[in-house]
C-alpha cells in the first residue's frame, strides 16, 4: 500500500481535526469554504444541549467521510490534525496563564466600552450645550425686540423709559443663573466585580497547546487517520475523486443500499440521481447482483451507478498509484 502524498499545507489550509478516526471541521468559515468553494458537503452533527433530538437544523462540527478527508488532504486544501483520545489536563501554570490572558482581554474590552460610553456622554453634553446656547440667543433676541417696543411706546407717550428696558437695550441685564458645574469623577479601576468577564468558547475541540503541530502534513495514511489502508480504500478514494472532478457531490449511501448517494450539485438544492456501487479490480459480478442493484435504484427513484476501479493488478496486491475508474449507469426497464 503506497502513501497518498499531498502538496503541503499552505497558509489557507483547513485544519481537519481527527477525532477517533473521523475528520471534523469546527470552524464556521472553514465549513462554509469546503461547502461552497470545494464542493464538500459533509454532515453537520452539532446539536443544542437542551434540544438533543432536533433533526431539522444541525450545526458544528461538520463530520467528513474518509473519502472527503482524503480528497481535501490530497489536493492540499486541508491538513490532518490528530486529536489525542486521552487529553492530558493542563498544568497549573498553563491554566493560570490562560486565565490571566482571558481576564486581561475582558478588562481591556470593559475599558474600551467605558471609554466609548464616556465619549458618547461628552458628545451628547456638547450637543446639549450647543442647543442651550442657541435657545439663549433666541430668548435674548425676543427680549431685545420687546424692550425696543416698550421704549418706542414710552417715547410716544412722553413717559420715562423703565430701567429694565434700558438694561436690556444696553446689554447689562443679569444673565440667567447657570447650574453649578459638577466635578468630573475619575473612572473606577477595573476589577473582577465591575468588569464583564466573558467566557471564551474555543473554535477547536481542545486547547491549541494540547494539539501537536507539524510544519509539513504527513502523507496519508497516518496512524491517526488510516485511510486509504486497503485496496478497497484506494478504490473508494479514486472513485470519489473521479466523481468529484465531474462536478458531483456525494453523501452517505448505506441507507439506500450503496456506497454513496450521488448528487448533481448541492444536496440542499437537488435530489440524488444515483446510488453508487464500487467494483474493485476484477471482482466478479453475479447476475443476481445486477438485478438487485437495478431494483434498488428503481425502488428509491434513483439510477444505479457502477464505479469500476482497476489499477492493472489482481487480488490483494499492493497499490502503486491511482487507478482508472469507469462508470456505468444501471436503470430498470421503464424507470421514470
Amino acid at each position: 500500500m503506497t502513501s497518498t502524498s499531498s502538496p503541503g499545507a499552505g497558509p489557507s489550509s483547513i485544519p481537519l481535526y481527527v477525532v477517533d478516526g473521523v475528520g471534523t471541521v469546527w470552524d464556521a468559515q472553514a465549513a462554509a469554504t469546503i461547502h461552497c468553494a470545494h464542493d464538500i458537503s459533509g454532515l453537520r452533527t452539532g446539536t443544542l444541549p437542551g434540544v438533543q433530538q432536533q433533526n431539522g437544523f444541525l450545526g458544528l462540527p461538520v463530520t467528513l467521510m474518509p473519502e472527503e478527508t482524503a480528497l481535501l488532504v490530497t489536493k492540499g486544501l486541508g491538513h490532518v490534525v490528530p486529536v489525542p483520545s486521552a487529553i492530558v489536563p493542563p498544568s497549573r501554570e498553563l491554566v493560570a496563564q490562560r486565565t490571566a490572558q482571558r481576564v486581561a482581554r475582558s478588562r481591556a474590552l470593559a475599558e474600551r466600552m467605558r471609554a466609548d460610553e464616556e465619549a458618547r456622554v461628552e458628545a451628547s453634553k456638547a450637543k446639549f450645550e450647543a442647543a442651550g446656547e442657541k435657545a439663549r440667543a433666541k430668548r435674548e433676541e425676543r427680549a431685545r425686540k420687546k424692550a425696543e417696543a416698550a421704549r418706542a411706546a414710552a417715547l410716544a407717550a412722553g413717559e420715562e423709559i423703565p430701567a429694565d428696558v434700558v438694561a436690556v437695550l444696553s446689554g447689562t441685564a443679569a444673565p440667567a443663573a447657570a447650574k453649578p458645574a459638577q466635578a468630573a469623577q475619575p473612572p473606577p479601576t477595573p476589577t473582577a466585580e465591575n468588569s464583564n468577564i466573558f467566557t471564551v468558547v474555543p473554535g477547536v475541540p481542545v486547547l491549541d497547546a494540547l494539539v501537536p503541530r507539524t510544519t509539513e502534513p504527513p502523507p496519508l495514511p497516518t496512524p491517526h487517520f488510516p485511510f486509504p489502508a486497503a485496496v478497497r480504500d484506494s478504490a473508494l478514494a479514486d472513485a470519489f475523486g473521479a466523481l468529484h472532478a465531474r462536478g458531483y457531490r456525494m453523501g452517505l449511501g448505506p441507507r439506500f443500499g450503496g456506497e454513496w448517494l450521488v448528487y448533481p450539485g448541492d444536496y440542499l438544492r437537488y435530489h440524488a440521481h444515483f446510488t453508487s456501487q464500487v467494483i474493485v479490480r476484477d471482482d466478479p459480478i453475479r447476475p443476481a447482483e445486477i438485478v438487485a442493484w437495478g431494483r434498488l435504484g428503481t425502488g428509491t427513484k434513483k439510477a444505479g451507478l457502477l464505479c469500476c476501479w482497476d489499477d492493472g493488478k489482481t487480488g490483494e496486491q499492493a497499490v502503486d498509484g491511482p487507478g482508472e475508474v469507469e462508470f456505468y449507469s444501471l436503470e430498470w426497464a421503464n424507470f421514470g
